[in-house]
């Protein structure tokens, strides 16, 4: 038994359009949309600005430690992500690309922080705060697959 090289590749055009924006096309408006060399790509807002965060915060937390690295700011930073998802996901609020870049930015940045935190000195508590977003974002996701189907 072989690969199916047909198989895959039909595979991978379905799966082409998520690879830099995990959006269903109803919800593409979250995304910017661009076109090199004439083709669409869609990639999401807030994620082009998670991983520039992420980058952004690993070097801080090794180039200016201490405060900037605190469980506050790591605690913090996911919050404005947290809420501008709420808002648009949950109410008709339709929101706004440059704002879902910029919470995402910070909410990278916070991930970068905690990271460094979490795995170069072994601070749990950074753990503690990424289990209390994961409720909390699991808990909003009921909500909105509750009010979709209700």
């Amino acid at each position: 038994m072989g690969l199916d090289w047909g198989e895959l590749r039909r595979g991978l055009a379905k799966t082409r359009p998520y690879l830099l924006s995990h959006h269903l096309p109803e919800r593409r408006h979250r995304c910017y949309h661009l076109r090199p060399l004439g083709h669409r790509i869609d990639v999401c807002a807030r994620c082009s600005g998670v991983y520039p965060g992420i980058v952004l915060g690993i070097l801080a937390f090794f180039l200016a430690p201490g405060p900037f690295a605190s469980l506050v700011v790591i605690a913090v930073l996911p919050l404005p992500a947290l809420l501008d998802w709420t808002l648009t996901s949950l109410g008709n609020y339709r929101g706004y690309n440059p704002v879902r870049t910029g919470t995402g930015a910070a909410l990278g940045y916070g991930y970068g922080l905690g990271l460094g935190q979490l795995f170069l000195v072994g601070d749990l508590a950074v753990l503690v705060v990424g289990v209390v977003y994961a409720a909390l974002a699991g808990a909003l996701l009921v909500l909105q697959r509750r009010r979709s189907l209700a």
